[in-house]
């Protein structure tokens, strides 16, 4: 085969090599979606963080990078022992909350100034497992009051029955904006912001004008300040298991 023979080959191939080396960089990438070899890639997208409705001056920020980052909060024990472990995967780090018939918080202190300024909360959460309910789930049945997930804000007062709390729930059947009393008291006040199980595993984010919704419950400004935070998956009045995740708690004032 003489150079002139070889060039017009060159030139007659030359565009099928490309296809050709093209669908196969196509599959090979199919394969390796397939395979979760690009989970990385995936799990970094997930974890993308959401834009911030409101613009707040940090205060504090629990990322849970660590293992021993719960170490600086508290539990409070109701039935048994929820099992809260810092987890991490390829691009992430959370706490997650498996509640075997238990019900156990973990709670923070901090002041934040509810008088004169409007705190903010801000976090990150997903249900895994419901707890399983014989009756129609409700706000105000002491009998099944157990939930997936919960975060608390906490207004102490000098005498603990005066203390009111905001409560934030993540519900299975209830409608998204539900609110109600709780069977325990009527300084406990809850607010659905979430219902059922979502159809992925992406993150769902929060961030609530907590003066906002406080005077949406009790009908006035607190007179308290803010004294503390909370969050809990239980279920131990039904006697059965739940499972949910929790990430990046933040709390500030809203600028």
């Amino acid at each position: 085969m003489n150079f002139m023979t070889r060039n017009v080959l060159k030139r007659k191939m030359g565009p099928v090599v490309v296809i050709l080396f093209a669908l196969g960089f196509i599959a090979l990438g199919a394969i390796l979606y397939r395979s979760n070899l690009f989970v990385f890639f995936r799990a970094r997208e997930k974890a993308k963080p959401a834009a911030e409705k409101y613009k707040a001056q940090l205060i504090k920020w629990f990322a849970f990078r660590e293992q021993d980052a719960l170490k600086e909060w508290e539990e409070k024990v109701f039935k048994g022992h929820v099992v809260y472990v810092v987890e991490k995967d390829s691009a992430d780090s959370f706490v997650r909350a498996k509640s075997d018939k238990a019900a156990s918080a973990l709670y923070y202190k901090i002041k934040l100034d509810a008088k004169n300024r409007n705190p903010v909360i801000k976090w990150r959460w997903n249900v895994e497992c419901f707890p399983t309910k014989k009756l129609p789930e409700s706000l105000e049945t002491a009998s099944e009051d157990d939930f997936a997930a919960r975060v608390y804000v906490i207004f102490p007062a000098r005498f603990i029955t005066n203390s009111r709390v905001v409560e934030y729930i993540w519900a299975q059947t209830l409608p998204e904006g539900t609110a109600g009393v709780s069977p325990y008291s009527k300084n406990i006040r809850l607010m659905v912001l979430r219902s059922g199980l979502t159809d992925d595993a992406k993150w769902h984010y929060e961030e609530r004008d907590i003066i906002t919704d406080y005077v949406k419950l009790f009908g006035s400004r607190p007179r308290m300040d803010v004294g503390a935070v909370a969050f809990m998956t239980d279920a131990d009045t039904t006697r059965t298991s739940a499972d949910s995740v929790y990430a990046d708690i933040k709390l500030g004032y809203k600028e």
